[in-house]
């Protein structure tokens, strides 16, 4: 929505980040020299693209070539905005230790910006890949370091072989006042100045809405029981769905709900992805009959929906990674497993008697109209066979699938469907998004030396060219691998498990660490809101930009549409 308007003239100068000559005096705010003095220093540096991703030892492009040196951080930005930056740090000699970091507040005039609201982070390598691949291909992978997690513990040194990577984020308040806001970023050591960074903001006339009222829809499914099984107290895991269990996942599903995920990913059966993990618990009695308790379930969608992440529940699975279902037999108290066909007679009788009381208890808790039952990749024929027997349950079930190359008349019964992105046929679902997976080498959140950060953006803006309501990734935190700082998981391509990383296996010390890909993917989606506010006919010029390709350019898509929406953001 538009505030009041505040400039007549904007310098195209902001639109774009710009690059400061090498060599001029520091200019204060009010157009007099620096007074700091100038500290000889082995210690250089320069900004550098929010999508640039390191590798160890990469040395920044500006240790080649002084013209490519950027001092001034300039952007423009909404009230309510987030923005990143990189700040890299080099020499090429001696050590440089016990450096600190200073951020001043932002001013414009008689108005300000606390410092507190930019944030510091320093990039920590994680165990990558050298080379992207596709589902199975990284059996053979070889392992590098790149720079993706993001700590707030202070890195005070760097040596020669290895420059120093800071994770700039400012964050813009709802109610700051537009201006042209400017401030500094000074690198210290004890109270010596050895460095300093220029920061312009223009805070233009328009409000970015909260993360709750984000249209995109972003869906990322949870895999709960993984951090409880790693995160051990005592040395035994974390027992889900306790007091323990939401003290540890708290902090890790915050981030989630913060990047504006939608959908709760609650399991309905044992078998939905893993065998041992279901949130209802199903028993077979006495006397032949189905008992289901859904008191973990409660307790998981109580919580997530604390969180903000209110908008949808994602039942898994009337068709699960196992067929089978687990089930307690009170008989003789023995967790047994049954298995049917997706057209048998039992199959159905099973489950109907599941979706009746099901629904029966999501209507006492008011939360039938969210739940969404969820498939994943499930072929068309078995998803005709349980279409026809949800909807002979109860034609008011919502149904959806992450599945691709369906019949136009079968998408027309889904509430939701995903197809992957090289899909282009069309669909009928009430709300269609589309995912990534492992068959995909780009655009994807992998972490490896092929891929770039702009690949994240790149989601949102694919999103908005191709008329898709938001992204679907099936998996948040679906770790098992033991070292915390290891992106490899499977044989897949480093990354494709999770997009968040932990920073032990203890539980007392056990915290999120976020990542560049998430903030990156956040970024895009921003884009995508702003863009819809503006009016999505304004960015036609950079729409095919965004079609569907094996190789897209991403960070030149990206460049260009970000350019374009700065522009509209100013002169709109």
């Amino acid at each position: 929505m538009r505030l009041i308007s505040f400039l007549t003239i904007i310098p195209s100068i902001f639109l774009l980040p710009c690059v400061a000559s090498c060599g001029k005096t520091p200019v204060t705010p009010s157009g007099k020299d620096d007074p700091t003095p100038i500290v000889e220093t082995i210690m250089k540096g320069s900004f550098d693209s929010k999508w640039n991703r390191y590798s160890e030892g990469q040395k920044h492009k500006g240790q080649t070539d002084k013209k490519l040196i950027e001092k001034e951080w300039k952007d423009t930005l909404w009230l309510g905005d987030r923005a990143h930056k990189q700040l890299i740090l080099w020499t090429e000699e001696k050590p440089v230790r016990g450096i600190s970091v200073n951020v001043s507040d932002l001013n414009a005039g008689g108005s300000q910006i606390s410092a507190s609201n930019i944030s510091v982070r320093y990039e920590k390598y994680v165990t990558g890949d050298e080379h992207t691949s596709t589902c199975g291909k990284a059996s053979s992978r070889v392992s590098v370091k790149i720079a993706d997690a993001l700590v707030e513990t202070p890195i005070t040194s760097f040596t020669a072989t290895d420059p120093l990577k800071m994770w700039l984020t400012v964050n813009i308040p709802s109610n700051a006042a537009p201006g042209l806001y400017t401030g500094k970023i000074e690198i210290r050591k004890n109270e010596e100045v050895l460095d300093t960074y220029n920061l312009s903001f223009l805070i233009v006339n328009r409000i970015l809405p909260d993360v709750s009222d984000w249209k995109f829809y972003l869906d990322i499914w949870q895999f709960p029981f993984q951090l409880p099984s790693l995160c051990k107290k005592s040395g035994k895991s974390v027992e889900p769905f306790g007091e323990d269990y939401f003290k540890l996942v708290k902090p890790f599903y915050t981030i989630l709900a913060d990047a504006g995920q939608k959908a709760i990913t609650t399991y309905i059966k044992d078998g939905a992805f893993g065998r041992g993990q279901t949130m209802v618990d199903w028993k077979l009695n006495k006397n032949g009959g189905w008992e289901f308790d859904f008191t973990k379930f409660d307790a998981y969608v109580d919580f997530m929906m604390s969180l903000g992440i209110d908008k949808q529940i994602d039942c898994f699975s009337l068709y699960g990674w196992d067929l089978s279902i687990g089930y307690l037999d009170m008989n003789d108290g023995q967790s047994k497993r049954v298995s049917y066909d997706i057209n048998d007679e039992q199959y159905a009788k099973i489950w109907n008697k599941f979706l009746l009381e099901f629904k029966s208890h999501l209507i006492a808790k008011g939360w039938f109209d969210k739940a969404v039952l969820y498939m994943d990749e499930i072929p068309e024929p078995q998803l005709n066979s349980l279409v026809s027997l949800i909807k002979a349950n109860d034609p008011d079930w919502k149904i959806g699938s992450a599945g691709s190359w369906y019949a136009y008349s079968l998408t027309e019964q889904l509430y939701e469907q995903a197809p992957i992105i090289s899909c282009t046929d069309k669909s009928g679902a009430q709300r269609v998004l589309f995912y990534t997976s492992c068959s995909q080498e780009y655009p994807n959140n992998y972490v490896t030396k092929d891929n770039s950060l702009a690949e994240m953006s790149y989601m949102a803006w694919y999103a908005l060219a191709n008329g898709y309501d938001g992204f679907l990734r099936w998996a948040f935190d679906y770790w098992y691998n033991a070292d915390p700082m290891n992106a490899q998981d499977g044989s897949n391509a480093a990354g494709d498990n999770h997009f968040i990383y932990r920073s032990s296996n203890d539980f007392s010390t056990c915290i999120p660490i976020a990542s560049t890909r998430l903030e990156i993917l956040r970024d895009g989606i921003q884009n995508y809101e702003k863009a819809m506010i503006l009016g999505r006919n304004k960015f036609s010029e950079v729409m095919g930009l965004f079609r569907y390709s094996e190789h897209p350019d991403a960070e030149k898509a990206v460049s260009k549409a970000e350019k374009l929406l700065k522009q509209l953001s100013v002169t709109q």
